[in-house]
């Protein structure tokens, strides 16, 4: 006798991956990755960044949204890092950029007081062009200084968006006999 668990259509999450060495940005949407053409930019609604604790390992990200930037929250454990979230639109698609590194901070840090400067910000969303990634020396390590410029303002991205692809429902049939 078959039994399902529960349904997996609609459940499609749209993530923003950057490669900073190389300054390569990609969106992903279940199986499909697009190269984002930084020719064109990308949307990126900086005035509603959230702030928290970022888990991201193999198989694993979890967000833990702080109440205030000003006042964090506890660390939920030693492996969270201070974090970001923030909503993108590329070519109509919405998508998740979320990051805990040094260079991804400082971008999202120097994007925001950028944008902050311009009259469209209250109303806006920024079309961003990262022309670059610098290495810089950090401590011990290596991080990277993006580069950019604002090229266009969107009144509403939203507006373009395009409801993510349906997921492929999986079936398959179990066997109480299985469990034994």
């Amino acid at each position: 006798m078959p039994i399902e668990f529960g349904n997996t259509e609609n459940q499609t999450f749209s993530y923003v991956r950057v490669h900073a060495p190389s300054n390569t940005w990609t969106l992903k949407t279940g199986d499909e990755e697009t190269k984002v053409d930084m020719s064109k930019g990308i949307s990126i609604d900086i005035k509603n960044v959230k702030f928290g604790w970022l888990k991201i390992d193999v198989g694993i990200r979890d967000w833990v949204e702080w109440e205030s930037t000003s006042s964090p929250s506890p660390k939920p454990a030693d492996d969270y890092k201070q974090g970001f979230e923030v909503t993108c639109f590329y070519n109509g698609v919405e998508a998740v950029f979320s990051n805990n590194t040094f260079w991804g901070g400082q971008f999202i840090a120097k994007l925001y007081n950028e944008a902050e400067k311009h009259p469209e910000f209250k109303s806006k969303v920024p079309t961003v062009k990262v022309s670059a990634s610098t290495p810089i020396k950090v401590g011990k390590g290596t991080s990277y200084d993006l580069g950019f410029t604002i090229n266009d303002w969107d009144t509403d991205p939203k507006s373009n968006a395009q409801p993510p692809k349906e997921a492929k429902a999986v079936e398959a049939e179990v066997s109480f006999d299985d469990f034994k």
